[in-house]
């Protein structure tokens, strides 16, 4: 999504010059050779009378030059924005950035004599006014904020940016940041102009999308380069909405720029590559076949050899069982049991050099994911197991048919097992069950693997889409109330499958218990500390189990807070948390742990003798739907098909009765969705279940009012209130 002037403006403002130069004054005379009545007479359509600002003007400007070793960028960006209320106002009134950034808009500035700005303004009389940059800015903390003093409503902010930049070539590579934009903005645009000048040994990937005014080729000064253009004029504003992928809805620009000096380097860059100074814009099944020669030769079975001996012992029967057993092993003897020594490193226990005997526990970790590709082909050759190569982009990218910037490219393993597996992302929890939910339902390409390295062809497939049973997040929650009646004792377990596992086992469980489980499941292997010298045994135990410690009360006090963020209109004390299930071994096992807390001052209110409890707040936060967003002509694109569960078991005190039972009990099924909610009373205990379920990752727009049928229903149930009558 395109960002507002202002955020642009604080990416573009890495670095200002610093008084009048002469760079300065040229560029003021190309930036502003308009004059105010010039400018003050634009036309701006009747419709956009009402809207908070309107651009009108946003031209941007980006060359790459290359001359012997050094490679010459430069970038410019003008705009003219009209504050037509309040709330224009008060944004556009300061620009504010980060003291040490250096990104800007897709290129890096390094020093004050690169970036150059200059900002003046067009007032509603005509007058024009100077804003001086040097005087108007202030550094708080590590922000640095630039002040345009006296803006009106009615005024025109005329800004200019440009970056003049020179690399000395060094590797004979250079791969620029993708630049990858919607053509709207979050004001209306009365003119948007993007040129990008290339000189001829440049490679370029440019082209425009879902309607987006094609990219046309304009004549330069310049013999030896080309400059590729796009042009739009009254551009609406840019509609944001909840569950949305501009860069797929939106008319939208792609573009990337590699230099290669030589051919050894054409071959290492990350570019779809075309020819030289010519403008590529699609990329078809011979690039992608291109791409997989490139980046997969023969597996190499030496680096995989204690693993594939492990899999021999075991008692491994299909293939599939063999390539999870497979990626387990690596996950750990390749990974997680360097933690142990890395964090005793950082935390001075150990330092220098290991004993040789002791090497392997320092040294050996895998720091790339191509390095667990080659083991698990190397695996799939040496048991047979049938595998191809998958090249997929993710969703809110856009059509498989729209890929072209090679760093959107996902490229993973796709196992022809029983069942698939799948092989993308490297980390310590990895698994083969599921691959990255932003891939679910992307059109892919598929490079079938004959003879453990050749390609004998690219197909097209769709990958699969998880559904709803598979990810499913459950709270299972024991309520009674506290003594004085003014809280809550409450004991909850919490459970994720699926892509729900993916998302919280990073901040439901620490390093120390999923250690504590892999070194249960490979016995013979060692502890860092128990290699060395007596005297080094002795003192490494000690130490890392006293790390080990601090470590685990830094997380519990993690969790505590999260916990009392979470229940913020409550006191939050007393509490405790412990693992259940990792969910790292076994087919699809659910992550689960447990809470404990005490809830006081929130949640609960006496009126008079009775009690009212806000049962409803129990089931989390529920998406509430402002008006303007019953209105949706985009359509909707969730993470991923999904469950909510919610058990909630809350003990009536003695001498209470529940009224309003009956409100609890309500159901909302439709074939996007669903809210179901059932409240009976068992013995002294009030049982409430909730279900709320996405069934598809993505529906069309005109599916919208379905879906807010049970995403209401759900927000009225957490408004719900139960009443407990005093007898």
């Amino acid at each position: 999504m395109r960002l507002p002037l202002f955020t642009i403006s604080v990416l573009f403002m890495s670095f200002i010059t610093q008084g009048q130069s002469k760079l300065e004054k040229e560029l003021q005379e190309k930036f502003w050779s308009n004059t105010a009545a010039q400018i003050k007479a634009m036309d701006i359509p009747e419709k956009w009378n009402e809207e908070s600002a309107v651009i009108l003007k946003d031209h941007r400007y980006i060359q790459y030059i290359n001359s012997g070793k050094v490679v010459y960028f430069k970038s410019n960006k003008h705009q003219l924005i009209k504050i037509q209320d309040q709330a224009s106002l008060e944004g556009f009134s300061e620009i504010s950035l980060s003291k040490d950034s250096k990104i800007s808009f897709g290129w890096t500035t390094t020093s004050r004599k690169e970036t150059t700005i200059g900002i003046r303004i067009i007032k509603s009389d005509g007058s024009i006014s100077l804003v001086d940059i040097e005087k108007e800015e202030v550094e708080e903390d590590d922000k640095r904020k630039i002040a345009i003093p006296n803006l009106e409503i009615g005024d025109i902010i005329d800004i200019y940016i440009q970056t003049d930049r020179k690399e000395r070539d060094y590797d004979g590579l250079d791969v620029y940041a993708a630049i990858e934009t919607t053509i709207k903005d979050n004001y209306p645009i009365l003119d948007y102009r993007i040129a990008v000048e290339v000189e001829n040994d440049f490679f370029l990937n440019m082209n425009t999308y879902n309607g987006a005014p094609a990219v046309k080729e304009e004549e330069t000064e310049r013999s030896a380069t080309k400059m590729y253009v796009v042009e739009a004029q009254n551009v609406d504003k840019l509609e944001t909405s909840r569950w949305y992928y501009p860069l797929v809805e939106e008319p939208s620009v792609k573009l990337q720029v590699a230099f290669a000096r030589k051919r050894s380097n054409e071959y290492a860059a990350e570019i779809f590559k075309g020819e030289d100074g010519e403008r590529k814009a699609s990329v078809d099944k011979t690039d992608v076949l291109d791409y997989f020669d490139r980046k997969f030769n023969r597996a190499y079975s030496y680096s995989a050899k204690e693993v594939i001996a492990y899999i021999k012992k075991g008692k491994f029967k299909s293939k599939a069982e063999k390539l999870q057993a497979g990626l387990e092993y690596i996950r750990f003897n390749k990974n997680t049991r360097f933690f142990e020594p890395i964090f005793a490193y950082q935390a001075d226990i150990v330092a220098g050099t290991p004993r040789s005997k002791c090497y392997d526990l320092y040294f050996g970790i895998y720091e790339y994911d191509a390095q667990v590709v080659n083991d698990l082909r190397a695996i799939s050759e040496e048991f047979n197991i049938d595998y191809d190569i998958v090249l997929v982009q993710p969703r809110y990218d856009g059509k498989l048919d729209d890929l072209l910037i090679k760093g959107n490219a996902r490229v993973g393993l796709k196992f022809n097992t029983q069942p698939e597996l799948y092989f993308f992302d490297f980390n310590e929890n990895m698994t083969l069950e599921r691959f990255p939910e932003q891939l679910e339902g992307a059109e892919a390409y598929i490079g079938s693997v004959v003879k453990k390295k050749n390609i004998s062809s690219i197909t097209r497939t769709t990958l699969n889409s998880s559904t709803a049973s598979q990810n499913v997040y459950q709270e299972i929650i024991d309520l009674s109330l506290t003594d004085d009646k003014k809280g809550f004792e409450m004991d909850r377990e919490l459970s994720a499958t699926g892509h729900f596992e993916s998302e919280y086992i990073f901040s439901w469980i620490h390093w120390t218990d999923f250690l504590e489980e892999d070194y249960e499941t490979y016995k013979d292997q060692e502890h860092f500390y128990e290699c060395g010298s007596k005297k080094e045994l002795q003192r490494y135990a000690e130490q890392f189990t006293a790390l080990e410690e601090k470590k685990v009360e830094e997380f519990r006090e993690r969790r505590e807070k999260a916990a009392k963020s979470e229940w913020e209109d409550a006191k939050v004390s007393d509490y405790s948390t412990e693992v259940i299930e990792t969910g790292r071994y076994g087919d699809n096992s659910p992550l689960k742990v447990k809470e404990t807390m005490t809830l006081k001052d929130g949640y609960i209110k006496k009126a008079g003798k009775n009690l009212i409890i806000e049962i409803g707040k129990f089931i989390g936060g529920q998406v509430e739907l402002d008006e303007k967003e019953r209105e949706r002509s985009v359509d909707i694109y969730l993470d991923h098909a999904k469950t909510y569960v919610y058990e909630i078991k809350l003990e009536i005190p003695e001498g209470y009765t529940v009224k309003g039972l009956d409100a609890l009990n309500s159901s909302v099924d439709n074939v996007t969705g669903n809210f179901i909610t059932t409240a009976v009373m068992d013995g002294n205990m009030l049982k409430v279940k909730t279900i709320k379920t996405y069934k598809n990752n993505y529906l069309k727009s005109e599916q919208w009012n379905d879906m807010a049928l049970w995403l209401d229903a759900a927000f009225a149930f957490n408004q719900a209130k139960v009443l407990l009558e005093k007898k």
